[in-house]
Parts: C-alpha cells; structure tokens; sequence
C-alpha cells in the first residue's frame, strides 16, 4: 500500500504540479533591467542562454532553461524545465513555454506563448476519416512520466539546445529529452483514473525534440517554424514487469495527434480561416480544417498572427542501422476537437505555472504592462483564468504512423512593426500553442 501511495503522490506532484510553483518567489515589482537578477542576462541583448536556473525549497529544487532572441522591439523566448528533484526523486517532465512579444503594424502590443499540452493516440474505427473521433473510437493519452521507468538500464536524459544566430534576423533554440517513458492513458472515462494512477501500460520514447527557428523578413513578418519530433517507440512494458512488443500494439490502423488547447476569454479577438476569412466556431465533433487559422487583434480587426498548418511529415525507422527513412512526405490532417474534462485535467497543472511564467516575463518585457499593473501578481490575478475557458482543441494528426519516428514542421507568422509601420495603441496578451497548448488572452484594467 506504502508503494501505491508513491506512486500516486508522484502522479500528482508531476500533473498538478504544486511543487514548482512553490519553489519559485513572486516579483512584486519590477524595472527594465532587474531580469538579470533571474535570468542572469538582459532583455537589450541579442540572444542568450541560461540552462541552469536554480530554485530551491526545503529539500526540493529544480533547474530551468531559459533562451531568449531580442531585434528590435520584437523578441523571442522559451523557459523549460530541466530535472525536478523532490527528496532524491529525479523528475523530468517536457514542459515548454514558448512566447513572442512584438508589436503590430498599428501598433498594438501583442504576446504569444505555446505550451506542449499531450500527444492522443487513437484507433481508427469509427467514421473513416482518419481523425480522433474521441467517444466513438478507443483513444488513449501518451504522456510522459520520466521518473516511473521501468527499464532500469535507460537513463532518461534532457538537454537545453542553447540559442544560435544562423544567419541575419535567424535564430534557433531548442530542448531535446531522451528516453523517455511514457504512461498510456485511457480517454474514456470508465478507465482514465485508473491508468493515469496505475502504470497498466508504459512505452519507451526514444526522443521528444521540439526547436523553434525564428526568421525576421525585411516586410516586418517573423516566421517561427516549429521543428517537431516524436521519436520511435522502442519498447513497452505491461503493469511495469511484462514486456510487450510494440508492434503487437501499433496497429496500422492506429494514428497519433499533437494536441493543441485554445481557449478564449474576451471578445476583441477573431479567429479566422487565413484566405477567405470566416470565423471558425467551436465545432460538435471533429472536423477537418484545410486552411490557416488567422489571429486578429482589437477592434479593427488587424491580423497579428498566423498558425500555418503544416501538412507534410516524414516517418524515420530507427530500428535499421543506420536509420532509414520510411517515407518523406506523409500528409498530416488539422483538426478542431471538442474539449473532454479528462483533457483538462491533464493539462490543469500547466495553467498555473504558464501564468505564472508568462506574467514574469510579460512583466519584464513591456513597458506598457509595468505601466498598466503593478507587479507580476497583479497581473497573474487578472489573466489566470484564461486556460480554463476553452471549448475546443487543435490538432495535428498522422495517420500513418506504425510506432515510428515523426518529423514534422509547421509554420507560424507574426505580422510586426519591424518594417517601421506605426499606428494605435493597445496592449494584448495571447498565450497560444504550438504543437501545442493555446490560450488567447486580452488583459485589460477592470
């Protein structure tokens, strides 16, 4: 009973994650230049790196990683946790939040971030259209639980990919975790508590990579490409002791999505098919999209972000030596899903901290946002509501997939003032996500 026990605590320290939360102290104010006492480098330099970040409490600590790109009044940053360490426990968990901070052509100041929500894996029964018909079809969460491992002679790993300048107005940075274990969480609702507390089925990932390249064009467009790899599944483990082929498990008729969370909660926003402008609303069931999805600020409507939609990928055979390449240009498919309180509840612990997180650096960054709030808290208690109110998810599917490794690169454009345009003001916070978790956010003075 001692061992179950454990075992759930680390299931929740891991999902709800109180622990770092609690380990990080809230600025209460903050002046252009004190983020060197955090971060250990300036918001004036180009780019940087810190990947050992340091916050302790009692006999609990943690590491982070942060990278940064600033040109102009546009910049660039990711903040990653590292290891967490709770009373000799190593915990890795592939938290990411990636954010832009730029400002539009009419000038209205616009924050992004992107937050890894899960993978959902699903077996195609139900309708014929290769998407995660969740309800009708078996679907099960993949979610990595780096510190439950039952293979003891793989060591997962993490390492920061510091950030570079590849050219002018090009830069990347990046995380890669290896090795990863990952719990099989079941999404009907009969058995989710069960195999999110038990470990019923586990798989080996062999690598999560996830790079952002960011490219600044002379109209003043920033392409952020998201460099998207799902490594093979090289093994799996029943109950934690029986081991199972993967192949026994990865049907062809089974597919995985990347899911991301949108939520909104305010009413200046549109979100629109790129082209031909109609507004998407929040769908019944799952429905195919096959346009970008368009971004627009304020009440003139101006597009301040694109989510290109990214439809080729390739399959890489990491069981040949060397690797082989199954195919090159597999046709991924973008999807709206309709939100499950089991997707929340997996997601719930990231809200809290991306807040936290986000209004840190949101607070550092703008002059307009020191102006409008008095500290960081002041704006957490404004804008943490945000990652509850969503109905709807995005996704990206593929639906060949056989266990192997993915890589994939979809696309997103942010419309700036870099090409020396100016207009109105105004102040916007949109959390949004790539591969990943999304939250729109208008924070305004009530």
């Amino acid at each position: 009973m001692r061992d179950h026990k454990k075992r759930l605590f680390s299931i929740w320290v891991l999902y709800m994650l109180v622990l770092p939360i609690a380990l990080m102290p809230s600025a209460l104010a903050w002046e252009a230049g004190d983020e060197v006492t955090v971060f250990g480098h300036t918001f004036s330099e180009e780019y940087w790196t810190n990947s050992s970040i340091f916050v302790e409490s009692g006999d609990s600590n943690a590491t982070l990683t942060t990278s940064y790109v600033g040109v102009g009044e546009f910049s660039a940053f990711l903040i990653a946790f590292n290891e967490i360490n709770d009373n000799g426990s190593e915990i890795i968990v592939p938290y990411q939040l990636f954010g832009m901070h730029y400002k539009t052509p009419g000038n209205k100041e616009v924050f992004i971030g992107a937050i890894f929500a899960f993978l959902l894996a699903h077996n195609e029964t139900y309708g014929g259209n290769d998407l995660p018909d969740v309800g009708n079809e078996p679907a099960w969460y993949v979610v990595p639980v780096a510190n439950d491992n039952p293979w003891p002679a793989v060591t997962p790993g993490v390492e920061p990919i510091p950030a570079t300048k590849l050219g002018e107005n090009h830069y990347r940075f990046g995380m890669r975790y290896t090795n990863l274990p990952a719990r099989i969480v079941a999404a009907n609702e009969s058995d989710f508590a069960t195999t999110l507390i038990w470990p019923i089925l586990t798989v080996l990932i062999s690598e999560i990579v996830i790079q952002y390249d960011i490219s600044i064009d002379d109209t003043g467009q920033v392409h952020a490409e998201t460099l998207y790899t799902i490594g093979q599944v090289r093994a799996a483990m029943w109950l934690g002791v029986f081991p199972v082929e993967p192949s026994e498990l990865l049907i062809p008729s089974m597919k995985i999505t990347a899911v991301h969370y949108l939520s909104i909660i305010t009413s200046r926003y549109t979100v629109t098919r790129a082209t031909d402008g109609n507004t998407i609303a929040a769908p019944t069931s799952t429905t195919p999209l096959d346009d970008d999805i368009a971004i627009k600020v304020g009440n003139d409507d101006e597009r301040a972000f694109d989510i290109g939609l990214g439809r080729e990928y390739a399959l890489v055979n990491e069981s040949t030596d060397p690797w082989t390449t199954a195919s090159t240009s597999e046709t991924a498919l973008n999807t709206l899903l309709g939100a499950r309180a089991s997707d929340f509840l997996l997601i719930a612990w990231q809200a809290p901290l991306s807040v936290w997180l986000f209004a840190h650096m949101a607070y550092g960054l703008s002059a307009q946002v020191r102006a409008m709030y008095i500290g960081p808290v002041d704006l957490i208690a404004h804008a943490g509501t945000a990652f509850h109110n969503s109905q709807w998810w995005y996704g990206v599917t593929f639906p060949e997939w056989n266990g192997l490794r993915i890589e994939q690169d979809p696309v997103y454009v942010a419309y700036t003032n870099l090409a020396g345009l100016a207009g109105g003001g105004g102040f916007f916070l949109l959390i949004l996500g790539v591969g990943v978790v999304g939250v729109i956010v208008l924070v305004r003075r009530r």
